[in-house]
């Protein structure tokens, strides 16, 4: 599985863009913002999702690790494919479609093409407690949520939990346990 790519941008079309990676060209999917912040000869990084299905090998390649994490959450919602998770994630920033879930802004949702009501009701449904509140949140914070929720936590709790936890402190083990710490008192 391929993780991330850095090399150069050889081609930037409305869809996708060709990354040359040691002279291999890798034909990567991604939102519109991304493919507008990419400019042909530059050398650039990607994390990439790796879209493996019967008849196809997709690479999906995002400018930061938070957008990944969310549109791997989009295809975890049923009935969001990649397709629909990438023209989701194409109207706007991952912040403000993020606050637009946990808001549960069907309106945004249903203007996405291919998303209904009943599909953007089940992502909010699915997605709204699940994702932290705060956009300045650091890349691995969604996994301290999840992990304080199986600890039987609600993620309302496990939010607030992460509020004071210093954000000096990137090392996921150790923010779960200040944020334990901050639970138990």
């Amino acid at each position: 599985m391929i993780g991330s790519l850095k090399g150069k941008v050889l081609e930037v079309h409305a869809a996708f863009l060709l990354l040359e990676v040691c002279g291999v060209g890798y034909a990567i999917k991604a939102a519109s913002g991304t493919l507008s912040n990419a400019k042909a000869g530059e050398e650039r990084l990607f994390y990439i999702h790796d879209h493996v299905r019967e008849d196809a090998r997709d690479l999906y390649g995002f400018a930061s690790w938070s957008e990944q994490e969310f549109f791997e959450r989009l295809l975890n919602v049923s009935g969001v494919g990649p397709k629909v998770a990438l023209t989701i994630m194409s109207v706007g920033e991952v912040g403000q479609v993020k606050a637009a879930v946990m808001k549960g802004d069907l309106a945004l949702l249903t203007s996405v093409p291919g998303v209904g009501k009943k599909t953007a009701q089940k992502i909010v449904l699915e997605l709204q407690g699940k994702l932290v509140e705060d956009v300045d949140a650091l890349p691995g914070d969604s996994e301290v949520v999840d992990a304080l929720v199986s600890l039987g936590y609600s993620s309302q709790q496990a939010r607030e939990a992460l509020k004071p936890v210093s954000k000096d402190i990137v090392d996921i083990p150790e923010r779960i346990r200040q944020a334990l710490k901050y639970l138990g008192k």
